[in-house]
């Protein structure tokens, strides 16, 4: 799947790094319905349902500068936002994916194009306290993106790293490396898409990886071997899962 597959991951504050990647026609043709595929047409009308969770709000505040010379009535900004669970190893963790911002459209020749614009998310609390007896501080972990995705690609991979902060922890500690990142590749659930709105458009699915190897922690000093144990580290591929809730929208530049 094309954009939806690469979800999750964030920062509070917007990822700076933009890219440009032209793709060839025949890869976008043999991509799985995305956001220049799923509007709604005067042909076929989807149907509008209505939601089991709350509709979220889309912010728009990273939409990409669009490259020179293309169309901007041609080209979409389009965000992504997910919400649900992480478990890895023996550890269950919550995640929320605020907005996962980027834009698509025809290059100057004709060529799909698509340019990267932000990942943000909460920094969440994790289950349980620090120390493992009960007493010991909180534990918090934000994933962080590390590399530009492509949203063409069909396996929809994203590299992250997932921060971990707390008292006595180093200021670097972390799940995952830039160096060697953590690849997590959600794919959309068949059949839980739904169209909630057309106007604006909305629509919801599933989403779900249960391939992500996830390594031990790096850059935590001696509080390494507890963290390491507490969340079963390192657990190899099959051993780990990601689910949960996206709802995906899109504005073309002529509305922003």
């Amino acid at each position: 799947m094309r954009k939806t597959s690469a979800l999750l991951a964030v920062a509070t504050a917007a990822a700076s790094t933009a890219a440009i990647i032209a793709v060839p026609a025949a890869a976008n043709a043999a991509a799985p319905p995305s956001a220049t595929t799923t509007g709604p047409t005067a042909a076929a009308t989807p149907a509008v349902t209505t939601p089991t969770v709350a509709v979220p709000d889309f912010d728009y505040r990273d939409c990409p500068q669009l490259p020179p010379g293309v169309d901007p009535a041609k080209w979409r900004c389009e965000v992504l936002v997910a919400e649900g669970t992480a478990t890895i190893g023996g550890a269950t963790l919550p995640f929320d994916f605020t907005a996962v911002t980027h834009a698509e459209g025809p290059l100057p020749d004709g060529t799909p194009g698509q340019v990267f614009g932000g990942f943000r998310a909460a920094s969440l609390p994790v289950p349980g306290r620090q120390s493992g007896d009960g007493h010991g501080p909180k534990l918090w972990m934000r994933p962080r993106l590390t590399a530009v995705p492509d949203f063409y690609s069909q396996s929809g991979a994203m590299s992250l790293t997932f921060q971990l902060t707390g008292p006595r922890l180093a200021r670097d500690c972390s799940i995952g490396t830039t160096a060697a990142p953590v690849q997590v590749a959600a794919g959309r659930v068949p059949g839980t898409t739904q169209w909630i709105s057309q106007d604006p458009p909305v629509i919801t699915f599933q989403v779900l990886d249960q391939t992500l190897a996830v390594p031990e922690v790096s850059g935590c000093g001696r509080e390494a071997e507890g963290l390491n144990r507490r969340f079963g580290l390192p657990s190899p591929s099959g051993a780990n899962r990601l689910s949960g809730t996206a709802f995906y929208s899109f504005k073309s530049y002529t509305q922003l």
